[in-house]
């Protein structure tokens, strides 16, 4: 039986882990400390919508990409929310990623724009993979 010590160690190692990465920062060290009114961990709410909502993004971003011709600035309003999303949860790689990609909007060139978007979406895929794993014990914590 999986005791709930153990679930913790795993979520503190997995969240050493992703600091060494640079996926997250001090600022996802600190939201991991907050609770909400019922003593709960506030990233379990967090996490999931912020997937969420990176994710439609995202795809809002390769549709848009698409376009014969491009609107940077709806792709640069796009950008901004999930950048300040990313900064806002702590998540250092993707928040770079995003202002990588604002820089290619600002070029108005579409391949750069491709090619930040790969980047974006390979560091998102990082990110959510890691995430995943941290919501596992802090559920089984929960649950508990």
């Amino acid at each position: 039986m999986v005791t709930k010590e153990i679930m913790k160690n795993r979520l503190r190692d997995t969240i050493r882990s992703m600091r060494q990465e640079d996926l997250v920062d001090d600022h996802f060290l600190f939201i991991h400390s907050l609770k909400d009114s019922n003593e709960d961990p506030i990233l379990v709410e967090l996490i999931p919508e912020f997937c969420l909502n990176a994710r439609d993004v995202l795809k809002l971003l390769i549709l848009k990409l698409k376009d014969p011709v491009l609107n940077y600035d709806l792709m640069k309003e796009y950008v901004f929310k999930v950048k300040g999303s990313a900064l806002s949860i702590g998540a250092r790689r993707m928040a770079l990623a995003f202002a990588n990609f604002e820089g290619a909007i600002e070029m108005a060139s579409k391949e750069e724009c491709m090619k930040a978007l790969n980047l974006a979406r390979r560091e998102y895929c990082a990110l959510e993979e890691k995430f995943h794993v941290i919501l596992q014990p802090l559920n089984l914590i929960l649950d508990a």
